[in-house]
Parts: C-alpha cells; sequence; structure tokens
C-alpha cells in the first residue's frame, strides 16, 4: 500500500529518497507542516501549497573519511550489503536500487 494514501497530518517528513516521494511527502503533511528534503526537489510544489522546506545537503571530506574508516576498522560501524554484482551488471544494479525495495546497499564489484 501507498503510504500518502494512508498517513495524513504529519508534522515534518524527512526526504532522503526523491524521486517522486518528496511531492508525495507532501500530501501527507498537516497544514504549514515541515518537508526536511536531502535531493533539491519539489520547492515550487510546497510554497503553492503553503508547507515549508528546509535544505539539507551533505558534503564529505578527507578528515570525515578518514573518521568513518576508523571506525569500520575498529568494528563500530557496519555497513549492511543486500547485494554485490559483478559490474558488467550496473544496469540491473541501477533499475534494482529504484524499486525502493533494497535493504541494505548494492555493491558493484570489479573483480
Amino acid at each position: 500500500m501507498d503510504f500518502a494514501a494512508v498517513v495524513r497530518d504529519v508534522d515534518v517528513v524527512f526526504d532522503l529518497v526523491g524521486n517522486g516521494y518528496a511531492a508525495r511527502s507532501l500530501e501527507t503533511l498537516k497544514p504549514g507542516g515541515l518537508l526536511i528534503d536531502a535531493t533539491g526537489s519539489e520547492q515550487e510544489l510546497a510554497d503553492a501549497n503553503g508547507f515549508r522546506i528546509v535544505r539539507f545537503y551533505v558534503s564529505s571530506s578527507g578528515e570525515d573519511l578518514e573518521q568513518l574508516t576508523e571506525l569500520v576498522e575498529a568494528g563500530k560501524l557496519r555497513v549492511f550489503v543486500d547485494q554485490v554484482l559483478p559490474l558488467d551488471q550496473v544496469a540491473n544494479a541501477h533499475d534494482l536500487s529504484e524499486t525502493q525495495q533494497v535493504s541494505g546497499k548494492i555493491v558493484l564489484s570489479v573483480m
């Protein structure tokens, strides 16, 4: 069942998906609700319907990546890998990622 068909009067939506989810998420907000948007979409639609949007962007640095590496190596951070596919199946991996049915990361292997 589509979440936008059953969820209503939400105060805040945090959209990390994009690809049409922000527009559907706006349908679930109560008047004056807030969409926290990490995908850069739907500003005009939100404005037209009286919703607020806050853009949320992340940029990494070498120092940040070094800290993440340390956490992974120490066993304090684990990433769930849903599937590992050979590089020649990149189109299949992309299609799979668009289904929103993946519960972890899709990894492309070059070996």
